[in-house]
């Protein structure tokens, strides 16, 4: 399909957050200095819960303002959560986790594979004769949530060294521009979900262009925009290489 004209599908009917985890304040606009606890959420598609990682797969948690970057400890419990001191101004959380092995039937991989919009992973399967075989994958995630003290003025992002990630580069009024980014690089092409939080469905989906930047207008509201990369893997155990990147962040007069 050409990306011009997905760009514009809207998908209401979408299973609520379907495969998806993300970082989620308890509030996007704080007080200065005050605690707000981030959790992950995770969704199956078919319901969305609080998630919890061991220990040693979270490669880091962090708050970053500006060139600051501040560890932030998890909190023990049933879910994995963290309590932040917002800073005044802009912020953002990251949390990156260690790459995990999965093995795939062949079936579920390429449905998987269309659902991320790796068409081009599709192809390269087909040229080697793997479309019948499991498919072996390492996969890592990379997550952001944008925090502020100043509901009047647009969420600040940067790029924070993953793999892979999405960087909200700018916003003017409605209309917001992003980045997909490969360790800094521009990754070019790269299907992008934009989900409502507030109702949990896809309200867009959208691909970067050949300089890895996407703009589009979204409504005030709170937002998560999520995407995956893959590549073919080096490791011995694995055929590929997948990152999970997602953002969430809070823009206009939603309180």
């Amino acid at each position: 399909m050409n990306p011009r004209v997905l760009s514009l599908i809207l998908l209401l009917p979408t299973p609520v957050f379907a495969h998806e985890t993300w970082l989620q304040p308890e509030k996007f606009v704080a007080a200065p200095d005050e605690s707000v606890q981030v959790t992950l959420r995770i969704s199956d598609g078919k319901s969305v819960r609080d998630a919890n990682l061991k220990p040693d797969r979270i490669l880091r948690v962090e708050l970053v303002k500006e060139d600051r970057h501040m560890p932030l400890p998890l909190q023990s419990g049933d879910a994995t959560v963290t309590a932040v001191p917002v800073p005044p101004g802009p912020s953002v959380v990251v949390m990156e986790t260690e790459p995990k092995h999965v093995d795939l039937a062949a079936d579920k991989f390429a449905a998987y594979l269309r659902e991320q919009g790796l068409t081009q992973i599709l192809a390269e399967r087909k040229r080697r004769g793997e479309t019948r075989l499991t498919a072996r994958e390492d996969y890592m995630r990379c997550m952001k949530t944008l925090l502020t003290t100043d509901a009047q003025k647009p969420p600040a992002d940067r790029a924070q060294g993953c793999p892979y990630e999405l960087v909200l580069r700018r916003q003017v009024s409605r209309t917001l521009t992003f980045d997909t980014l490969r360790h800094g690089d521009p990754e070019p092409f790269q299907q992008v979900r934009f989900w409502n939080l507030d109702t949990g469905k896809v309200f867009k989906i959208a691909r970067s262009d050949k300089n890895g930047h996407l703009t589009l207008p979204l409504p005030p509201g709170r937002w998560l925009a999520t995407s995956t990369a893959m590549r073919r893997s080096s490791e011995l155990q694995s055929d590929w290489r997948s990152d999970w990147a997602s953002v969430t962040w809070q823009h206009g007069a939603k309180k």
